[in-house]
């Protein structure tokens, strides 16, 4: 399991405890998980979380459509392909989704 997938991991199972209701200790046992390994993931979370990502973000050369599309590898191994026409904003809205 590579690093991006045990943090989405860890996510989904810290996501279902809060949202379960009963305490963490109480979860850790119900669903037989190591209780110390369940915090250093939700700290790492947290952290994670207020902190801000940045990633190389490789952009070809519009190559299809007379250049009114822009070509993005993400580092996760996603390809996206966006209009040349679209504002900074709706990019970075794009980007954050794709993350």
């Amino acid at each position: 399991m590579t690093k991006f997938e045990k943090y989405q991991y860890w996510t989904a199972i810290v996501n279902q405890q809060q949202d379960s209701g009963i305490s963490i200790p109480q979860f850790c046992k119900q669903n037989d998980i190591n209780y110390a390994n369940f915090h250093y993931w939700m700290k790492t979370i947290e952290h994670t979380e207020n902190e801000q990502i940045v990633y190389q973000v490789v952009i070809s050369e519009p190559s299809i459509l007379n250049g009114e599309i822009v070509v993005i590898h993400l580092p996760n191994g996603i390809r996206a392909e966006l209009l040349a026409s679209l504002i900074l904003i709706q990019i970075q809205t794009w980007l954050k989704a794709l993350q």
